[in-house]
């Protein structure tokens, strides 16, 4: 069962990764898979109220014990559009301080405006590499 950790649920983008990611439930409510696990932090508060299907909800007034939670997590997801971008800074301090045996996959989700002031790191290709590159594909084994 996967863990996830979303930071700042209750925002928009948050709120629709938990309603994709939570378990789903039939009419009766029962659980119809198993779902996944997921850890979250709201935007402005801390609180214990936690939404149906959040495992936990953390508080930002408790770094040392977030750092653990999203160490243990196999998706990290954070909102950098509606949040702060140094609560990353969170996430990779935990990493740091709890090393992983396992891979872990971190997403990071911004406007398209954020890279705007990014410098580009283009390499320019010319007609000279080309021929460079392709100098060994003369022969294709094919005899005439």
């Amino acid at each position: 069962m996967p863990k996830f950790f979303i930071n700042n649920i209750n925002t928009y983008i948050g709120d629709a990764l938990f309603q994709e990611l939570k378990p789903k439930v039939d009419a009766e409510g029962n659980v119809q898979d198993d779902g996944n696990l997921i850890f979250g932090t709201y935007i402005d508060k801390d609180s214990s109220a936690k939404p149906d299907g959040v495992s936990k909800m953390l508080k930002r007034s408790k770094p040392r014990l977030a750092m653990k939670f999203i160490s243990d997590c196999d998706i990290i997801i954070y909102d950098v559009h509606s949040g702060n971008p140094k609560d990353v800074e969170l996430a990779l301090e935990a990493f740091k301080k709890y090393p992983a045996e396992e891979e872990k996959i971190l997403i990071l989700i911004s406007s398209v405006a954020v890279w705007k002031n990014t410098p580009p790191n283009l390499v320019e290709v010319g007609l000279e590499n080309l021929k460079k590159e392709g100098e060994g594909d003369e022969g294709d084994g094919d005899a005439e």
